[in-house]
């Protein structure tokens, strides 16, 4: 009976809390959960989706399941009548009589007629007194084990999160390549249904890995909770705790190693989107447009909006990202899709009238933090700020370098001299030179704290065949 109450209960417990459901609510999907773990859900990720399957519920308030309240009802009644039946004591085996007392000599319980019989001039103290220094064991190991669920519980939840974002870069990202194909008609078909196909393997592939990493989550959760349980019932039940105080000791030990959040990569967008059109203009031979920097959405920063095609930036209300180590956590920007260890590269970006705008930066610039934007700190940059242009060169030190009237400017970055070139694209003047030796990566990187985005330049591109 009781292994079968036991399996029973692995089908009445909620998804989210891992508790007997109380006061359950059926969801369309057929997923069942109680009613306030689901509001607390919904709360923290609004959209009404199931937790379960990301499926979105039509009904604001959930029907509940009577069918499914009933069963656990039936389910605590049966569980309290075992209680009870174990709370009126245990009987000696050999004797059939209530085990009353605790031989400390032989650590078991005995009863009256075992104490003349086999247990003479041994030590002896009530079942209440032995049990209380156990039970200080064991309450220290349950505590530790609470703490290790709710570190698999938190982790389990931003897998969760990043699960869902995964999904919804996938879905984003398929649009975006189906607008771009439906711009080339009849002839692209072929190349839009393997773009996609890669795409649709890349989510496939780490949604496969973040759903294993969930499900191991789960396991742990849902085994870690059972110890929890069998821990609570030895606490409560003193006989059942001398009885089988080794085993319980041994099951609240769990070793299991906490795990580690964020270990599965999100989808590359970015390999998906860049420089799209350009590659398929190679094989129709006639223009598109062709950027030589395209952003990168997983770094930037959560306030930031990024255009369909990864050309421009500007600040938005602020989304639900992960927060995943290369992103931009602590100012408004956002580095290009690929960095440079050599050879000298251009882009310009029309900035109009914003402020804070065009920068390089080195790829271990720090994306958490709050720093000033001077080389030293791995930023090369000017900023249109009190009306006007400045190159950050130090802690104290701004150079002034022209009146705000550029509307476009060009970077030149040459890895091999150390240099960083802006220059105002439309008079061709220089503006300002950093001269230092580059020894890491280098990345574009923008900074953007207005509603009117940077936007970068495409370039006119031929092909020329040559045999």
């Amino acid at each position: 009976m009781a292994s079968s109450l036991s399996t029973l209960q692995q089908h009445l417990l909620c998804p989210i809390c891992l508790e007997i459901f109380t006061d359950p609510v059926l969801l369309s999907c057929g997923h069942s959960f109680c009613r306030t773990c689901l509001q607390q859900s919904w709360t923290q990720s609004p959209g009404r989706e199931c937790p379960v399957c990301r499926r979105r519920s039509s009904k604001e308030l959930p029907a509940p399941d009577r069918a499914l309240r009933n069963t656990c009802e039936s389910y605590l009644q049966q569980q309290k009548k075992e209680e009870g039946s174990r709370s009126q004591g245990v009987q000696c085996s050999l004797h059939s009589e209530k085990l009353s007392m605790f031989c400390v000599d032989d650590e078991k319980l005995v009863c009256v007629q075992c104490v003349t019989e086999d247990h003479q001039n041994h030590s002896f103290c009530s079942i209440s007194k032995a049990a209380d220094s156990r039970k200080e064991t064991l309450q220290t190991h349950l505590q530790t084990l609470e703490k290790k669920l709710d570190i698999f519980k938190n982790v389990k939840d931003r897998s969760d999160r990043v699960a869902a974002h995964i999904k919804s870069q996938f879905l984003q990202t398929e649009e975006r390549i189906k607008q771009e194909f439906e711009k080339l008609h009849q002839f692209l078909r072929t190349e839009e249904q393997n773009r996609i196909s890669a795409l649709r393997n890349e989510e496939a592939e780490k949604s496969q890995k973040i759903k294993n990493i969930i499900k191991d989550l789960e396991n742990q959760i849902k085994e870690i909770s059972t110890r929890i349980r069998e821990s609570e019932d030895k606490i409560k039940d003193e006989a059942l705790l001398l009885q089988d105080f080794k085993r319980a000791i041994q099951r609240a030990q769990y070793t299991v190693p906490d795990p580690k959040p964020d270990s599965v990569p999100l989808i590359d967008v970015a390999k998906h989107l860049r420089n799209l059109s350009y590659s398929l203009w190679r094989r129709m031979k006639f223009c598109c447009p062709y950027y030589p920097v395209v952003l990168d959405p997983n770094t930037a920063n959560s306030s930031l909006s990024i255009s369909a095609d990864l050309s421009s930036v500007s600040i938005s209300e602020n989304h639900q990202l992960p927060d995943n180590p290369e992103r931009m956590s602590s100012y408004n920007g956002v580095l290009g899709s690929e960095g440079f260890s050599s050879g000298t590269h251009s882009w310009v970006v029309e900035v109009g009238g914003r402020e804070d705008w065009v920068v390089v930066a080195e790829e271990s610039v720090n994306r958490k933090e709050k720093i000033v934007a001077i080389p030293k700190n791995g930023f090369y940059c000017i900023q249109r700020c009190n009306n006007v242009i400045a190159a950050g060169i130090s802690y104290s030190d701004q150079k002034i370098i022209a009146e705000p009237t550029v509307k476009r400017i060009s970077v030149i970055l040459n890895w091999e001299t150390g240099q960083v070139t802006f220059s105002n694209f439309d008079t061709k003047a220089t503006l300002h030179t950093f001269t230092n030796p580059f020894r890491k990566k280098m990345y574009p990187y923008f900074y953007n704290n207005s509603i009117n985005p940077l936007k970068i330049q495409p370039i006119q591109t031929s092909i020329t065949n040559k045999i």
